[in-house]
């Protein structure tokens, strides 16, 4: 028998964060630096090399940010595909919306696969209710007031891990 492996989610998490980061340096440089054209070495246009490079960024972001709502990491990665547009314009390289297009649809085609599992999912648990139905048993959107009158961006970067602590206190 051999032994127990000491490979944990945690353990996975601790190497791919910054590794995450790094490519997420090397894109950014790629992106904004003097290297205009350079996806053309590798036999692709423009476009192509935006989705590829969106694609890989969110689902970059999906494997590092595991408690965090694909949707709202969706949201993150338009965001930084819009300052880098809004950057390669201040640098002196040109913001065209045919590039923020194409990140938009790399980060589309990442959420694809979620998407399609959540159906996988949904058809496995309630396969006779309706849309409607799922919606209103769905407990995220029964809109509680939240008990401060503002959320503070230290509460939104905590969420992640306050709800993985609670899911801990409730197994015990």
């Amino acid at each position: 028998m051999s032994p127990p492996s000491d490979l944990t989610p945690r353990r996975v998490l601790r190497i791919l964060r910054p590794a995450a980061a790094v490519c997420g340096l090397i894109l950014v440089i790629l992106m904004l630096g003097p290297f205009h054209g350079l996806e053309r070495l590798f036999g692709l246009a423009d476009g192509p090399a935006h989705v590829i490079a969106f694609f890989w960024i969110t689902t970059g972001l999906f494997a590092v940010a595991p408690g965090w709502r694909r949707n709202d990491i969706a949201l993150g990665a338009v965001l930084i595909a819009v300052m880098i547009e809004t950057l390669q314009a201040i640098t002196g390289r040109s913001l065209s919306l045919l590039e923020l297009a194409a990140d938009g649809a790399g980060i589309v085609v990442a959420m694809v696969p979620g998407w399609i599992e959540r159906l996988r999912h949904l058809a496995r648990t309630c396969p006779d209710a309706s849309f409607a139905e799922i919606r209103a048993a769905d407990r995220r959107g029964r809109g509680e007031e939240p008990e401060e009158e503002g959320l503070e961006v230290t509460a939104l970067l905590r969420a992640p891990a306050t709800r993985l602590r609670r899911r801990r206190k409730d197994r015990r």
